[in-house]
C-alpha cells in the first residue's frame, strides 16, 4: 500500500488538477467568476476550457487510483480468511485495518470524483439527490463496463467543450454510465454493449414505436431467464433516468427512489454559512493540538490534530452531555460517503482539507437537539419533542417517511399551520453544508404550502 505522505501527495494533485486548473491556466481570478457571464466570451471559453482539461487529467488520475486500491482490496480479502482459518490473530486485525484504510482512501478518491461532478450541476443539491439511488455498496471498476466508458469519455473529450465524467468514478451518481456536459448544459448517458444489449436496444425501440407503457412489457418467451432479467433492468434505468431529467429541467416531477411526486422549493432568503467560523477555528492551530467553538449555542465543533487526535472521541462529547442528554456527535470525514455539498466547493484552505480527508486531522460536530428546539422558537418556529407514543404512531403511519428520532422522540416544527418533522435533511444541511440553524429556520418559517 502506499505510504500516507504520497497518498496525500496524490489527493492534492487530483484536488488541484479538479479545482484550481481552470483559474491557473486561463488568467481568469476566482472572485470574478461569481460573475462568468459578464466576463468577455473568449476568456469565459478559455476558463471552461481550462476547466475542462483539468478535469480530464484529473480523472485519469483517479481512474489509476481507484482501480490500484480496488484490486489490492480484493488481493487482501482472501488472506483474511487464510489468518482466520490459521488463527492469526496478529495477522487478522492487520489486514482488517489494511482494509479499512483501502475503503477509506477508496471513498476519499470518490469523493474527489463528487466535487467534479458537483462542478457539472452548479452546485445544485436537488438534483445530487436525485442522482443517488440509495443504491449500497460500490461496483468494481473491473466488472462494470469501464473500459467502454473509458473509450466514450476519452472520444467526447477531446472536444474542449465537453466533458464526461465517469459515474463509476463518484459516491453519488448512480444513474447512467456517464454524466456529461457540453456548451453548458448537461446530461446523462447510458452505455450498452453486446449482442445481448443490441437485442435488447431492438426490442424496447420497437416498444416506443409501437407506443406501449413501460409498466405493460409483455417479454417474448425467444428472451432467456437471463436477458428477461436485463430488459426489466433496462427498463428501470430508463423510467429512472427520463425521472431524473425531468426534475433537472422543470423542478418537479417524479422521485426516482421514491416513485412519488416532487417538487423543488427555490430558497426564498439567502442561505447563511459558518464557514468562516471553520477557517478561524483552523487558523487556531498554529500554536495548539486542538481548537474549539460553538455557533448560534447549538452546535459545537473541535478540531484536533498530532497528539490532540487521542482527545478527538470524547472531548466534545464531555462538554455536550453535561447539558443535555439529547445530542448527536458526527465525524466530519463521513461527509465522503454522505449526498451534500463536497468538502472541495468549500472555501476553506486546500492544505486544511487534505489534512482531514487524510485524517491528520479530525473535526468532530456535536448538535445539542434542546439547543436548536430554543433557538427555533426563539426565530418563530414552534418546535418541540414530539412524546415518544406520538413518535411511534407517527413512524407507523408514515412508514415512507424519513424521521430523525433520539431516545425514542422525534422533533416537530410547526409554520403558517403546516408540521414538519426534523429529518436526515436537515442535519446534513447543518453539518456537511454548514449551514447556519438559524438560516434553515427562516427559510422553513418561509416555506409555501
Amino acid at each position: 500500500m502506499k505510504p500516507l505522505d504520497k497518498h496525500r501527495k496524490i489527493l492534492r494533485e487530483i484536488a488541484d488538477l479538479a479545482f484550481s486548473y481552470g483559474y491557473e491556466n486561463s488568467g481568469i481570478d476566482f472572485f470574478e467568476i461569481q460573475n462568468l457571464d459578464e466576463i468577455p466570451l473568449e476568456k469565459r471559453k478559455k476558463f471552461i476550457h481550462s476547466c475542462h482539461k483539468g478535469y480530464k487529467l484529473a480523472q485519469e488520475k483517479l481512474l489509476d487510483e481507484i482501480l490500484y486500491y480496488q484490486d489490492l482490496e480484493t488481493n487482501k480479502k482472501p488472506n483474511l480468511k487464510d489468518a482466520r482459518r490459521a488463527r492469526d490473530k496478529e495477522l487478522e486485525e492487520k489486514i482488517l485495518n489494511d482494509l479499512k484504510i483501502i475503503e477509506h482512501r477508496l471513498y476519499t478518491l470518490s469523493h474527489l470524483a463528487d466535487g467534479i461532478a458537483w462542478q457539472l450541476i452548479g452546485g445544485q443539491i436537488h438534483i445530487a439527490k436525485r442522482f443517488f439511488l440509495q443504491e449500497k455498496g460500490k461496483k468494481r471498476l473491473v466488472e462494470s463496463n469501464i473500459q467502454h466508458s473509458i473509450e466514450v469519455a476519452e472520444e467526447i473529450n477531446k472536444e474542449p467543450d465537453n466533458f464526461a465524467l465517469i459515474s463509476d468514478l463518484t459516491n453519488f451518481v448512480q444513474i447512467g454510465d456517464l454524466l456529461v456536459v457540453s456548451k453548458g448544459s448537461f446530461g446523462i448517458m447510458e452505455l450498452k454493449q453486446g449482442k445481448v444489449n443490441e437485442q435488447i436496444a431492438g426490442f424496447l425501440e420497437n416498444l416506443e414505436q409501437e407506443e406501449q407503457e413501460d409498466d405493460k412489457i409483455i417479454i417474448p418467451d425467444s428472451f432467456d431467464k437471463n436477458t428477461a432479467k436485463q430488459v426489466k433492468r433496462v427498463v428501470r434505468q430508463k423510467k429512472r433516468t427520463i425521472q431524473v431529467t425531468n426534475l433537472i429541467k422543470n423542478d418537479e416531477g417524479i422521485d426516482p427512489v421514491t416513485g412519488e411526486k416532487l417538487k423543488i422549493n427555490t430558497p426564498v432568503f439567502e442561505t447563511e454559512y459558518y464557514h468562516h467560523e471553520l477557517e478561524k477555528l483552523h487558523l487556531r492551530f498554529i500554536d495548539r493540538i486542538w481548537s474549539y467553538d460553538v455557533i448560534e449555542g447549538c452546535i459545537h465543533i473541535g478540531m484536533y490534530r498530532d497528539k490532540g487526535l487521542l482527545m478527538a472521541p470524547i472531548a466534545l462529547e464531555q462538554i455536550i452531555n453535561k447539558d443535555t442528554d439529547n445530542y448527536l456527535m458526527i465525524d466530519w470525514m463521513s461527509i465522503v460517503s454522505n449526498v451534500s455539498e463536497p468538502i472541495f466547493a468549500k472555501p476553506l484552505d486546500p492544505n486544511f482539507i487534505i489534512d482531514v480527508l487524510s485524517g491528520k486531522v479530525k473535526v468532530i460536530f456535536g448538535i445539542n437537539f434542546d439547543a436548536v428546539i430554543d433557538l427555533f422558537n426563539k426565530l418563530g418556529l414552534q418546535s418541540e419533542w414530539l412524546p415518544e407514543k406520538e413518535t411511534m404512531k407517527f413512524k407507523q403511519n408514515h412508514s415512507n417517511q424519513v424521521l430523525f428520532e433520539l431516545n425514542k422522540r422525534a422533533i416537530v416544527m410547526r409554520s403558517q399551520n403546516q408540521e414538519m418533522y426534523f429529518g436526515g435533511g436537515l442535519i446534513s444541511k447543518i453539518i456537511y453544508d454548514n449551514i447556519k440553524p438559524s438560516s434553515l429556520a427562516v427559510t422553513m418559517l418561509n416555506i409555501k404550502q
